[in-house]
C-alpha cells in the first residue's frame, strides 16, 4: 500500500481524511462504526459497515485496497495481520 492513500468520509459535522496506512480496522455496532487508527486513536462515524466497505472500494484503487470484511461487524487492514 502506498503511504499517500487516503479515504475521505463526510459526516454531519466533520470531513474526515484518513491515511489508509494508519487505519487498523473498522468495527461496526448497528448504525455506528468505530475506526481504529494507529497511535490508539478511535473515531466513531454514523455509517453501517456496508456503507464504509463501499467507500473503501470506491475511493481506493484495487492495488491499494488491502481491506477485507470479516463477518458482519469487522473490516481489517491486511497490512496489520
Amino acid at each position: 500500500m502506498s503511504t499517500g492513500s487516503h479515504i475521505v468520509i463526510s459526516t454531519a459535522t466533520d470531513l474526515l481524511r484518513i491515511r489508509t496506512s494508519q487505519l487498523l480496522y473498522i468495527q461496526s455496532d448497528g448504525n455506528y462504526s468505530s475506526l481504529f487508527l494507529t497511535g490508539g486513536e478511535m473515531r466513531v462515524v454514523t455509517f453501517q459497515l456496508g456503507q464504509l466497505e463501499k467507500i473503501l472500494a470506491a475511493q481506493l484503487p484495487d492495488s491499494d485496497n488491502n481491506f477485507v470484511r470479516i463477518g458482519r461487524s469487522l473490516i481489517i487492514n491486511l497490512n496489520y495481520v
